[in-house]
Order: C-alpha cells, then structure tokens, then sequence
C-alpha cells in the first residue's frame, strides 16, 4: 500500500515559536551603515524629513503618547522656515516624551530624533548630548525591540553628524564610553557596533586610541568594551576584516609599549586587556583565510619590540621587555583559541618563535609566555607542522638557556603530545641527565619530580595483581653536554645515581624520616637504560625487607606500605621469573595484612605477593590452612562499602586452593569455590548493560546453592562469607540489584544458624548506625578533607620539606591512595539491611535486646534533630568553645566570631530521609507477633503512642500497625476503620460513617476507653498533616481540622477534656499552680538550651486557633488552663527575645513570630470569651506576659502596621467590661501606662494609616461607649489589681457624674488627641480627598465629642478658626457639619472672645441648607448668645428665621419667621448707626430664604435687604460699609443666584439687584446696568422683564439688549456682560424647559453673539473653550450647541 506522503502545511518546526532573550538579542541588527534607504529620502517635493517622519507614523502609531506629542509638534513643522523657528520647543517636545517611563511611542520618537537631526544638521549637535543621556537611559530594559530601536538611533545620528562629530571627537569618546563600561555584555556589544562608524572615519586614529587608552587609567572597567569598539572598527562582512585594518591594528598593538616618537605613558595593562579582548572577537569572527592581517601586523610588532630590546639601555630595558610580554600574551590568546584554529601561518609563527628563543636574556615573564605558545603550537590539535620543524622547536627550547623550571613546568605540559617519543623524550632526557650531573639537589629533586610524574602518566605502577608490568624505556646516553670529560670527577650514569636513592642507613633501628625519594626512585628504576637487574634486585630486596620489618615494629604506617608496596611491584617489574619467597619469605608479608586489613597498599601488597607465589607454584603457601589464617584476617573486608578493598581482597583469597566439602550428590560438576563466585561478581560492574550477568553470579551465593561452594573449616568460619559480600552488594548505588540481593540475604537468614547470622548482621547494622551519628556530629565532610593534608604531615617517613617537588608529589599519591575518591550513602543502606529484616520477622523477633536500643537510639540521636515537630527539645544557643573563649585574646574572639557565622550550623539530616528510615525501623516491630515479650517494651509502646500523633501519615500507619500487634480487644474490631481514616482518599467518608457519638454509637461502650485515646491521636495527628493527595496546603489543612473537629463534637465532655490534654501535651507543666505563678516560673525557667522546639509551639497556637474558633463553646471547663498556658508560652518566647544576642541564627525571625501567635491567641480569647470571668490573678499574669514586657515599645514597633499588642488593646477598648484594664498602673513605673504608649503612636514619625486608623478606633470607643450595667445573669465587673481612673480637673465644665468610664480613661490624653486633630483639620488636602472621606469623618466626630473637655482658651479659638472654614465647603455629609458645630460650640464656651466669631458663624446660614445642621448652627447662635448676652437679640432673631414647626415633620414655621422677618426689617429701618453684626446675620438669612423657594419668605428677605441697602445710602460710612454689605457679601451671593438653575431664586436676585443699582446708580459696579432701567415704564425695564413670569416677555427683552448692543445704542464693559447679562442666557440655553419656547433658545443665543463680538480675545476665546467642551460632552442638544 502507498504511503500518503504528508501535507505541505505540516512543517517540521511551528511558524511561531517562543525565542529566549539570547534568541531575540541575537536577531537585533543595528547595521546602518549597509542598510538602503527606501523612506523616500530623494524625493525632491519633501519640504522637511521631519515632516515625513510624522506623515509616516501618524497612521502606523496611534497610541496616546505618540497622538500627545503629535499635537504638540504638528503646526511647527510643515516646512523648514517653521521647524528651524520652532526647533528649541520641537527639541524640548522630544526630550519630554522620550524621558516618559513605558511610552509606546518610542519608535516613532527615535526615528523623528533622526529625522531632526537630518534637517537641522549643524544646528542638532548642541543638543546630541542631551539627547544621548535620554536614550542610553531607555536601555535598561529587557524589550530587544527598544534596544534595537535606541541603538539604531544612534547609529544613524553618527551616520548623519560624523561630520561634525569627528572634529569633536574626545568630547564624543567621553560622552559614549559610558556604555563600554555597561554591566550587560550585549549593550556594551551594541554600543561598539554603533559607534565603530565613527572611530573609521577619524583621521588622526593615533591620538583618539591615546586619549582612549589614557582614559582607562581613570576606568579601568571600560577595558573590555574597548576592546569590543576595536573589533568593531576593524570587522568587515563575510568573517572577513575591515580595510581599515591593514592601518588600524599595527597602530593600536604599537600602543602596548612605549614608542620611540610619543613619550606618552598609557595604563599598559589596560591597554592589554582591550585589545586581548579585541583579539578574541576578531578570532571569533574572522576566517582562518582572511585573518593574515592580524598575523602579519602582530608579528611585525612583535620584532620591533625584540629589536627595542636589544638596542635599549639598563633604564629602560624593563619597559622594553614588558612591551614585549605584553604583545607575546596577545599572540599566545590567538595561538591557543580553538586549538590553533586561526592560525594561517604555522611555519610563519614558529619561525617567529624561534627567533625569540634565540634572543638572549630574555626577560623571564616572556619566557614563560614563549613556552605556552610553543606548547599550544605543538599540542594545537589543528595547527600542522613538519617534523623537522617540530623537532628544531624542541631541541631550541631546551638549547635556550631559559630559567629551568619553566622548562620543566613546560614538559609536564607536553606529555599529551603526539609522537613525543619520537621528537620530545630524546631531548628531554639528554636535558635531564645535565641536572642529575649536577651538585645542586633542588636540581635533581626537580629532574625526579619530571620523570616520575611522565612514568605515572606514561605508564602507571599495577592497581592489581591480574594488570601487565608496563615498562617505559628511559634511555640515558651519558652524553652531557654540560660536563667535559678530562675535569677530574668521576662520572657516575643517571640509572646508578637514581639506585643510590634507595639504600638506608645501615643501623636497622635509625628512623626513616623521608620515603619520597626512594619511592620515587622505585618508580624510575623498571623504566631506567642501561641498568643491569642483578644489580638492582639485592637492594631492592633489602629495602623491601626493611620497609615490612619497619611497618610491623610501627616504626612507619601509611606511608611506609605505601613505599613498600611500590618497592615490590617494582621488584617484580625488574625480576619477572624469580622466586619471590627467596625475595620476600611470607612471614614478613602475613603480619602486614594482619595489622593492617582495610589498609588499600597492604591489601595491593599482598596481592601482588600472592599472585607471584601462585604464578610461581608455591602451593605450600597457599594451602588451606594458610587460607584459614589469611581468612581470618580479612574477612571484615568482603562487607565492606569500598569495591577496591573488596577486589583486592577476593583476588587473595581466590590465590589459595580451598579444600570444600565433598559433594553429597553424585554429579562430577566442578564445584567454584566461594571466594572465585563473588571475584566474578565484583568483576562485572553494576550497570544497565551488566548487571543481568551480576547477577547471575550473585544468585550462586544462596543460602542452598552455596553450601557446595564452601571451604571446609570450624561452624560458621565460612558460612558467613557469602552473606557478608551479598550485605556489602546493597552498598553499589543501583537499584536494580537491591530487590534480589534482599531476596538472597533472606535465604541466609532463614538458612544459616540464627546466631551466626544475627552476629554479623548486628554488626553491620551497629556500624551504619555509628557512622551515621558520626556524619550528623562532624558536620560536612569538606572540612575533614582540608584537614587530609595536615594528617599526614604527622606520618613516619612523611617529612618531605628536603625533597622539594619529589616530596610534594609523594605526598599528593599517597594521599589518594589512602583516601579513595568514593562516596557511600550508608543511610540508604541501613535502610535496606532493615527492609531485608522485615521480610523474617520470626528469626529477628528473638533478637529484641538488640534490636529495640538501636530503635531507640535512631530516634533519639538521628530522627529527633531532623523532625523538630517530634523532638522534645531544641537548642538555640550559639555554637561556642568557652575554654577557647577564655584562652584567646580579644582579636581572636572576633576572629572567632565571623569564623562562627561564616561556617554552617549543625548539619541536619533531611526530613523526609529522616522520616523514610523510621518507617523502615517501625515495619519490621510491626510484624512481631509478641510485642508485650520485647525488650524496653515500656519505652515502644511509649514511642508508638507519640508517634500516633505524627504528622506524617505514612509514620502514623507504621505506629498504628506497631499498636495493633498488641491485639487489644478494644482497638481490633475498628482496625478497618482507623485505617480507613489514616487514607486520603476515605478519610471524609469515614469520619462521617464513624460515627462515636451517643445516640448512633458504631462504638461498643465497653471499648471506648481504650480505642478513644488512639483515635484522639490519630484524628489529631491528621489535623496536624499539611500534605496528602487531596489536601493539599494551608486551605487544605484547615479544612480537614474542620472536619475533625466537629467529628468531635461528637465526644463526651470526658474524651474532649483528653484531646485538650493531648493538645496541650507538650507544655502540660505549664498548667499547674496558679496563673501568676507560672508564669513567672516560666520566665525564670527558660532555658535556652532545651526549648520546646518552635515549630511544635507554632503547631500548637494554631491549632489552639482552630480549638477556640470550632469548640468554643464546649470547652468552657478548659479555658483556665488554655489561657495559663498560652500566657506561658508567650511569656517564655518574650524572655528569649530579650536577649537574642544569645541566639543562632535563623531562629530570631519565627520566635517573633511564635509571640505574634501567642498575643494573637489572647486576642482571640478577650474577644471570643468576653462573659469569661477573668480572675484578677489571670489578669495580673496576661499584664506580666505580655502587656508590661512589650507596651513601652508600641511607638517604636507599631508605626508601619499595628502591631498584635496594639489589636489587643483595640479589642479591650470596643467592650466597656474590659475598661479597668486599660486603667491598670504599674507601680513605680509610669511610663507603662497603656493610653499613654497608645496614643503617643499619633505623634510617632511615618505613622501608616491603619495604624492612625486602630489609634482613633481606640479613641472613639473610648469617647462613645456608655459605661457597663451589670444585671442578674450577665457577666460581673472585672476586678483588676491596680486599676487606676483618672479624675476631671478641679473646675471642669463637666462634672464626674456626667463622666463615662471611657471619657475617664481619655481626660490624660485629651492634648496629645487636640494636638493630632488640629494637624489634621490643618490639612486641607486631605480633607478634600475621597478616599479619606470616612476616616476624617470619623476624626471630626472624635473632635466633636472630646472638645467637651477642652480647657485651653487660645487652643478653643486656633480650632474653631480650623473647623469653620471647613463648613463653608459645599457637598459635606450631614453627620460631618453636625460633628463639626457640635465641636464649635463646645469650644465656643472655653474660648476667651466668643463674639468674634459671630460673623464666620452667621456666614454658615446661607451655605447649610439641611435641617439637622441648621438645627445644629441655631443652637451654637444660642451658645453665642447665652455666653455674650450683648449679642442676645441677634441671636433670637436669628432662631426665629431659622424656626422649624414642631406639629408638622421637616416643614418650615411660617409665622414666626414672617414675624422675625417683619421685626428684622423695622430694627434695620430704625437705625442711626448700621449695626453691622446684626445686617450680617439677617442677610445671610435672606439668602437662604430665597432658596426654600417660598415666595412669602422670599419678599420678606427682599425687603428685609431694601432696608439694608436703603440704610446704607442714608446712614452708612461711606466706602468702608459699603465694600463690607455689597461688594463682599451682597453682590457675591448675587454672582452666584444670577446663575442659579432654580427660577425663582434667579428672579429674587434680579430683584436684589435692581435695587442696588436703583440705590447706587453711580457706582462703578453698577454704572453700566442703568442704561437697562426705566423706572417710569416698567415695560422698558430689562430687569422687569426678567423675572416676568411670561417666557416671550423675557425672549424679547434678551432681544431688545441683543440689538442695543449690536447697534451701539447700550455700551457696556466686559466685566458687567459677563456678570450680570451672560448668566441669564446661559441659564436659558441649558434649562430643560425652555427648549421647548425657540423664541426663548434663539433670543439667548443672539445675545451671547452680541457680547461675544464685545469681549476681548482671552474672555471670547474661554466661551469658544466652553462651548466646544459642551459639544463634545453632549450637555446640550447638538444643532444649539453649534448654533
């Protein structure tokens, strides 16, 4: 069948896919300079590129930045005259809106900067700077478009300005290396690009890279992104160089040193940096085929400089040889990148090199960096050289006469090197044949130190018996160009001289202090030409021999073996066929292995010695018996964690011809001894690939199937082998082996004698328990690797300080010999050794007395210090040696100190590792059959009651199935059922159906008082869970202790009092005594060293949370308890912060925390519990826990948020029974007082406003709560110790039975309330904002209600001067203006001149309209009134305008305000002498009259204001009075009624003001509004006409004025059109009504034409703003709007 080929539309890879930063940056293209331009650039029509430029993007941007900025710049624009004209606001434009954060309208701005700059050219360079400050700042983003964008700007501003620029050019330089200097890699890459255009066009690149370079002694931080800006100038397209290179690079690379013309002295090493890094991005750029110019210019610079050299002086030879290294470590960065990947030239290069080698004197940094070119020329995997070029090199270098150690370090170097037995080791051993002729030792130590680190590369020494001798001929010639033959010494060869090493002195009781020597003469002596082995054997027989005699008298240790073993392989190595007994007899070698077992060089020792014996056939040695005594040594070895050990055991053991036992069966089957089974199987590695054969081999060691395989010996001598390797297989880190070496292990339990087996199983496990512990006390293992080095320092044989470079080495093997590189996770393997017991539970049970202590001790010393919720303690002390404390000096304690914090606490084992063992330990009890037989089975069953109460599920079911092999015939019939809960998935269900309540009991009652306490614990220990599959996190967790806690609901009053008990376990001792009493006993028991661990205290206020919240109201019995000990704990976590420099770190943060719970938890219960009745010895005990420990620092410690003390206080201050609390003193101390350190936070400096807000809270409830009356059956008075309540001040306006408790409490603290309150009033702003509106409310209502206390006179009068101007603000709520009047007319009463405030005060008629404040401000008159009883009949009058009818809700009374009116009117007529106070009052009056809309009360108010203004006329002073009744009060309320949308008050002002101008006809104000009057023809009035209740007679009066003033026949000024003439026809135009009458709308739109054409530009031009606005807002119908 044909396959149906796929889809053109299915592609390999989505069109859209999501690229990474790196991904974007990498697309970014700033390249200008070879971009074509197709904006239309050449188009001759183009006034201005700007204009264009705003063409252009008008459509393609339409966001809001870039439409504000559009209209700002449009009209400046449109041809060039206009945009020079209009640059300096254009380029302010700019600037402005390229500076706004987030603009969307970058693009179009930075491409517009350009177009600006294209049109003004010369004229845009003054500001270029600016404007380079504004977009470099754009750069901090991680939007690679505004990159791209910003530096694209300013590539085409250098593309554009380089002109000019370039004549500028350090100016430049100054103002971009900023950007060179930059911390993200790709702007300083982006900054080089851009401005590499402008570093071409330079003409005198010499003095720019001078000025660069001498700038980098200032920033040394810029170095690299120069670097890049010269790549940048030098790089072309296509990976090839600029054309500017061939003049650009020879100049910058002469800067490296000083020249002959310019005494100019740079920042060397700076300039160093710059241009390595100019050369790795030119070698990462360029082409191998194209980068010949940097070749040929680096080389030309370098034989100027070796030139120099030669030719200078003393003085300055040593500039001249730093110029040198300086260019030589350039040329080393490209010979090395990439393997010599560059390098186009080899020959060229080497030539080069050679003809610095044959410079004398060259200085030593130089050599060295001639010798790690020459290194990576020849180990350049691709650079190819001839040999014979090759072999020159090597023969120069050592010819070269360079400083021998540097050769050396250069050889060590090169023993990677191809084909260096050809071309290097000839002449590097004819080098070192010179150093061995010499007498200096530290010449021949480091000749040794080369050749036996080559023969450890070359060909290492044998790892085991089984490996080949490897020899590595060292051919030495005895040509030594360094000696002459006839100077009278006698030559001795190089082989001998080495041989001499090994001889010790010759008394056998002289102690060998330095082994490295001979080891290392050990190690040449198989490779070594011409050296006769017969020679050699003797001596290394006898060192050998001397070594083993040495190592067993103890003169030597580690490093004794780790020679001797040497000095054996090397004695095999020379003697390949002879016979090690005659050599080494075996007595010296078993007692070796028997001292040291484990030891890695005795065990290779013994190998390589066995191996030689067995090759030789010395069978009597390797008889069975010698089996058993070499057994016996070692076979602690095949359990143990190190493979290495394991194989060099088992390949000894397998030398030896074991005698098994004779086959029961008939089958001729050959039968491999043990020792050669495991060999096999520790030969094959543990891997995916293998470890099928691994066990194959494993699975010969079970328990039946191995009997055959057993050596004959003693019970129980070789049983055990198979079961100790199969033990150590669960060591290898595979898992797949685990599985079956358990199953295997298993059988040998069964198997074997249980008392053999249990012998070496016990062993094991005690021995992973101690190293785990030992793990926990040494911390990380790190800080014992640092101390291997100082360990051997000690060893015999070890002090190396003579050997040099030998002795370095020696120690180096030694110690990786002795510390094997391997890691083994012992804690995995305990808990595989237990998962394998618990498959045999029968042959394991009987061993309890070993058993239950290792369980005891787990979680003693391992499981309590990772679970802290378990534990019983936690210290928190900080770590410190006091005998080193007191021994060191000052300086060293500090020291000390910072070594303490930088170094880790305690290393802790994870808790889920922790956790997984335990379970492990408690599987295997749990399958024991008699629990009640076991040994310590007291302190299990105690330790499974605990740990019921886990968190942790999973342990919880290991402890429940613990409990439940008791069998208890109470708990096993519901064992289903206490399964069921301790599972995800049914735990709901069964807590519902698990009903064990009275009335549905599924509990038998004779089982409830042993199951009860175990499901207590359950249920508690799964409300304490924070994981599981289907609750997961905090939201889950409270929902399950939900559940459980109305499961328990359920219980009897006797099992709810044992879950408090569990509950309350872990600080049950603080419950006893009394209240006061423990809680001092807490303080002054707390001890540092044994805290109840904080997690379990945090664990427990929660859950305490949860408790009160659920089962309030069934724990009644129980709260005296629970709130002692939640007042313990609280107390303690203070005591402990009070001295936390005591304290570890980390643990400050959640013990604040802990009493942030604890005082949340007493909140909690004052609130919840408030029929509670507290005990005065409850109360004294919450005071010394938590309120006196902590209440002085409230003003420090609550301004940015309220603190719980504070939330505390605020709970006690909203209950009036809680009142005494608040009043509580502490002796002697005074500043403890609560109000106090309260109210003191409204003072504190950058108070938050919840925390002001809790502040006033306080205060209000304080200030409103009525005093407590107790009745039968509620709650008693607290009695509280010490409770202290302010009294009034003698002479107070209120007395103390008028005092409420609350009011008491505050009388201390009125002035600091006042002080807060008038700050606030002070501030206007926040008066005026919304989002303020409540809580300044709610301030006013608090001034309202304290200002009855206030007693300062000048302070009463500051205030109400404050309040006042706030009243006369329109739009305040009700509750507001009757706070703020009630507060003045308590202040009124205290202040010193009451009377003047009347007119502020009278004021206040016409601006509050609603009847309860109007109520409110009558009766402050009367408050006026009562206290100056001049201003009594003011007042009156006052109160009868303002008269409400008591028979009728919210109607004015009419009769007595016509009859007020009346009398007010006569008063006024009568006067000689204005009285002013009362004309103010009553014109206030009338003006709110006319807004009742009454027409009674409204020509009342109007006759009442003709008298006034008729006495002005007659009996007034003249201007004064005057300015004070009209022009201030009477013509601004005219102002505004004039514009009033109500007719009626509109026509009562136009009557006001027809009688002013009939009463003043010659003032200025009036003087235009004549010429509208006819007081003979009424029907010529204007103003008649106005208020005429017929609409067409007022349309044809507007008319009528409409053509006066068109005509000229009425002149008038601006000022009076606008005030008294516009008002009317605006109103007309906007008043529903009156567009129905078109006469009306067309007669007002005349007129506002015809005072439109009178009014000057600025007043025209705000109607035409006005008029547009209402067009665009539609608040008038459209064609009349237009019109």
């Amino acid at each position: 069948m044909k396959i149906k080929s796929k889809s053109s539309y299915h592609k390999s890879e989505n069109t859209f896919r999501f690229l990474t930063f790196a991904e974007r940056l990498a697309n970014v293209n700033i390249d200008v300079i070879h971009r074509i331009d197709r904006a239309g650039s050449y188009e001759e029509e183009v006034d201005t590129y700007f204009s264009e430029g705003l063409t252009k993007w008008r459509d393609l941007n339409l966001t809001e930045h870039f439409t504000t900025f559009l209209r700002e710049v449009s009209n400046k624009s449109q041809s060039f005259n206009l945009l020079v004209f209009h640059q300096r606001s254009i380029v302010e434009s700019l600037k402005t809106h390229l500076s706004t954060k987030n603009s969307l309208a970058c693009q179009p701005l930075l491409d517009l900067v350009v177009q600006l700059a294209r049109d003004l050219q010369m004229d845009f360079y003054p500001h270029f700077p600016d404007f380079f400050v504004i977009i470099t700042s754009l750069l901090e983003t991680q939007d690679t478009e505004i990159l791209e964008w910003a530096f694209t700007c300013l590539s085409y501003l250098y593309k554009y300005l380089w002109r000019l620029m370039v004549k500028d050019m350090t100016k430049m330089y100054s103002l971009y290396s900023t950007l060179l200097a930059h911390k993200k890699e790709h702007i300083r890459k982006f900054a080089a690009e851009s401005f590499s255009f402008l570093m071409r066009k330079v003409p005198d690149l010499d003095a720019l890279l001078n000025h660069m370079f001498l700038d980098l002694e200032e920033h040394p931080g810029k170095a690299e992104g120069v670097g890049q800006l010269l790549f940048e100038m030098c790089k072309g397209v296509r990976n090839m160089f600029h054309s500017c290179a061939g003049t650009a690079l020879p100049i910058a690379l002469r800067k490296l040193g000083p020249s002959a013309d310019h005494e100019v002295s740079l920042p060397w090493d700076a300039v160093r940096e710059a241009l390595d890094q100019m050369a790795q991005a030119a070698a990462n750029h360029v082409e191998k085929e194209h980068f010949l110019v940097m070749w040929e210019s680096l080389q030309t610079c370098v034989s100027e400089a070796l030139r120099n050299l030669n030719k200078t002086d003393v003085d300055e030879e040593g500039q001249a040889s730093d110029h040198l290294e300086r260019l030589l470590f350039i040329l080393h960065t490209l010979v090395g990148h990439r393997n010599g990947a560059k390098i186009t030239k080899p020959d060229a290069v080497c030539q080069a090199v050679h003809e610095l080698l044959q410079t004398p004197a060259l200085p030593g940094p130089c050599c060295r960096l001639v010798l790690q070119i020459i290194s990576s020329l020849l180990l350049g995997e691709n650079v190819s050289l001839p040999n014979t070029l090759t072999q020159d090199t090597v023969k120069k270098v050592f010819s070269s006469g360079m400083d021998q150690d540097l050769i050396l370090e250069f050889t060590k170097e090169m023993f990677t090197m191809k084909q260096f037995e050809q071309f290097f080791l000839p002449s590097l051993l004819q080098y070192l044949e010179g150093f061995f002729s010499s007498l200096d030792s530290v010449s021949r130590h480091s000749a040794m130190e080369v050749l036996v680190s080559l023969i450890l590369a070359k060909a290492p020494p044998p790892t085991d018996g089984s490996m080949a001798f490897e020899t590595y001929p060292l051919v030495f010639t005895g040509k030594n160009p360094g000696k002459e033959p006839g100077d009278g010494t006698e030559k001795v060869s190089v082989p001998e001289l080495i041989l001499s090493l090994i001889s010790l002195p010759q008394d056998p009781n002289q102690t060998i202090t330095d082994l490295s020597l001979p080891w290392a003469a050990l190690v040449l002596l198989p490779h070594l030409r011409p050296l006769a082995a017969g020679c050699v054997v003797p001596s290394l027989t006898a060192l050998l021999n001397r070594l083993l005699l040495n190592v067993e008298r103890e003169a030597l240790g580690k490093a004794g073996l780790f020679v001797a073993r040497q000095a054996l392989s090397s004695l095999l190595s020379l003697n390949g066929s002879a016979e090690v007994l005659s050599l080494v007899p075996v007595e010296r070698v078993k007692p070796i292995i028997q001292k040291f077992p484990t030891d890695m060089s005795a065990l290779l020792l013994g190998d390589l010695y066995y191996t030689r014996l067995s090759v030789n056939g010395c069978s009597e040695h390797l008889s069975h018996g010698a089996l058993l005594d070499l057994h016996q040594m070692l076979h602690v070895n095949l359990s143990s964690n190190s493979s290495k050990i394991r194989l060099l055991t088992l390949r000894i053991l397998t030398h030896f011809e074991a005698d098994l036992k004779p086959s029961e069966s008939e089958d001729s089957v050959e039968v491999q001894p043990v020792f050669a089974v495991c060999f096999q199987a520790e030969l094959v590695p543990a891997s995916v690939q293998d470890y099928r054969e691994k066990l194959l081999h494993l699975r010969k060691l079970r328990h039946d199937l191995v009997e055959r395989s057993l050596p004959r010996g003693t019970q129980g001598t070789f049983q055990q082998v198979p079961l100790r390797y199969l033990m150590s297989m669960l060591f290898v880190n595979f898992k797949p082996l685990w599985d079956p070496v358990i199953e295997l292990i298993v059988t040998h339990a069964r198997g074997m004698d249980n008392k053999e087996f249990w012998r070496v199983y016990h062993e094991q496990l005690e021995l992973v328990a101690g190293l785990a512990e030992k793990e926990l006390r040494e911390g990380d293992d790190d800080a014992d690797d640092e101390d291997g080095g100082s360990a051997l320092q000690g060893e015999p044989g070890c002090d190396v300080i003579e050997s040099g470079d030998v002795g370095v080495l020696f120690l180096q093997r030694l110690k990786m010999t002795s510390d094997p590189s391997e890691r083994t996770d012992f804690t995995n393997f305990r808990g595989l050794l237990w998962r394998a017991m618990a498959l045999v539970p029968d042959r394991v049970e009987p061993r309890s007395r070993e058993l239950s202590p290792l369980l005891l001790r787990f979680i003693r010393n391992e499981f309590y210090q990772a679970d802290l919720l378990v534990a019983p303690t936690q210290d928190l002390r900080k770590r410190s040696s006091p005998a080193a404390m007191e021994a060191s000096t000052v300086g060293e304690e500090e020291e000390n100190r910072e070594e303490e914090e930088d170094r880790p606490e305690r290393k802790m084992p994870p808790k889920r590792a922790a956790a997984k063992q335990l379970i492990a330990h408690l599987k295997v009890f749990a399958k024991f059959t008699n629990p009640r037989s076991l040994y310590l089975e007291n302190s299990l069953n105690e330790l499974y009651t605990q740990l019921l109460c886990h968190q942790d599920q999973q342990i919880q079911r290991a402890a429940l199935e613990c409990v439940l092999t008791y069998k208890d015939p109470n708990v096993l019939p519901y064992k289903e059922n206490l399964e069921r809960l301790l599972d995800d998935k049914h735990f709901k269900d069964e807590i519902v159906h698990f009903n064990i309540s009275e009335e549905q009991a599924v509990v038998d009652a004779s089982h409830r008082a042993q199951l009860i306490p175990l499901l207590m614990r359950v249920l508690f220990g799964r409300m304490r869970s924070k994981t599981g599959s289907k609750f997961q996190g905090k939201s889950g967790a409270m929902q399950r202790s939900s559940v459980v806690l109305r499961f328990l609901a359920g219980c009897q009053s006797e099992e709810l009092g044992m879950f408090i008990d569990l509950l309350l376990e872990p600080v049950c001792h603080h419950g006893q005594g009394l209240c006061l009493a423990a809680v001092d006993k807490a303080i002054s028991e707390t001890d540092f060293s044994a805290v109840l661990p904080l997690g379990r205290q945090h664990s427990l206020l929660n859950i305490v949370n949860t408790v009160i919240s659920k089962l309030g109201h069934l724990i009644n019995t129980h709260l005296p308890r629970v709130l002692q000990i939640l007042l313990c704990v609280t107390a303690s976590v203070s005591t402990i912060l009070n001295q936390r420099e005591q304290l570890k770190a980390g643990c400050i943060a959640p013990l604040k925390n802990l009493r942030r719970l604890g005082v949340l938890r007493i909140q909690d219960f004052f609130d919840g519990f408030d029929s509670y009745s507290f005990t005065p010895d409850e109360l004294d005990a919450v005071f010394q826990a938590i309120v006196w420990p902590q209440v002085c620092r409230l003003p420090t410690e609550s301004p940015y948020s309220p603190t719980p003390l504070l939330k505390l206080i605020h709970v006690w201050s909203k209950n009036p029974r809680y009142f005494p609390l608040l009043a509580k003193q502490k002796s002697g101390h005074p500043e403890c007082d609560v109000l106090l350190n309260v109210f003191a936070l409204l003072s504190a400096k950058n108070v938050s406003t919840q925390t002001v807000a809790m502040v006033m809270d306080i205060a209000e409830s304080l200030v409103t709560t009525k005093d407590l009356l107790v009745s039968e059956g509620e709650e008693a008075e607290l009695s509280v110790n010490g409770s202290v309540f302010p009294q009034p001040p003698e002479g107070a306006y209120i007395s103390l039975e008028h005092l409420t408790q609350g009011a008491r409490l505050l009388q201390p603290h009125i002035s600091t309330l006042l002080q807060y309150l008038s700050g606030i009033v002070r501030n206007s702003v926040r008066l005026k904002k919304k989002k303020f509106r409540s809580q300044v409310a709610k301030e006013l209502n608090i001034l309202s209600k304290l200002s009855r206390f206030v007693s300062d006179k000048d302070q009463s009068s500051v205030l109400i001067r404050l309040l006042l101007p706030y009243l006369q603000k329109a739009r305040n709520p009700q509750e507001t203006e009757i706070d703020i009047l009630s507060t003045v007319q308590n202040l009124l009463r205290q202040c010193s001149n009451p009377a003047s405030f009347l007119k502020p005060i009278s004021r206040l008629f016409s601006i509050l309209h609603n009847k309860l404040p109007r109520q409110a401000l009558t009766s402050v008159f009367q408050t006026l009134g009562d206290l100056e009883r001049g201003l009594k009949y003011i007042t009156d009058t006052a109160a009868k305008l303002n008269a409400f009818d008591s028979r009728h809700l919210d109607e004015v009374y009419f009769d007595v305000r016509l009859t007020a009116f009346q009398e007010a009117t006569r008063r006024i007529n009568d006067m000689d002498t204005l009285d002013m106070n009362f004309i103010y009052t009553m014109m206030h009056n009338c003006f709110a009259s006319f807004e009742i809309g009454d027409m009674s009360l409204a020509d009342n108010a109007t006759l009442c204001l003709s008298a006034v203004l008729t006495r002005l006329a007659a009996v007034g002073r003249g201007d004064e009075d005057y300015k004070e009744i009209v022009q201030y009060t009477i013509l601004d309320a005219v102002r505004k009624g004039l514009r009033s949308k109500t007719e009626s008050v509109q026509h009562d002002y136009t009557t006001v003001l027809a009688c002013l101008v009939k009463t003043f006809p010659t003032r200025r104000d009036f003087r235009d509004l004549v010429q509208l009057t006819d007081y003979n023809d009424p029907e010529s009035d204007f103003f008649e006409h106005m208020k005429h209740i017929q609409i067409h007679r007022r349309g044809r009066a507007l008319r009528k004025f409409a053509k006066q003033l068109t005509e000229g026949t009425v002149v008038m000024s601006s000022r009076s059109l606008q005030t008294y003439i516009m008002p009317y026809a605006m109103t007309a135009l906007f008043d529903e009504k009156m567009l129905k009458n078109e006469g009306m709308t067309s007669a007002s739109v005349e007129v506002i034409g015809a005072v439109c054409r009178r009014l000057t530009w600025s007043k025209y031009l705000y109607y035409l703003k006005h008029f547009v606005h209402i067009l665009q807002t539609g608040q008038a119908e459209q064609k009349l709007a237009v019109r």
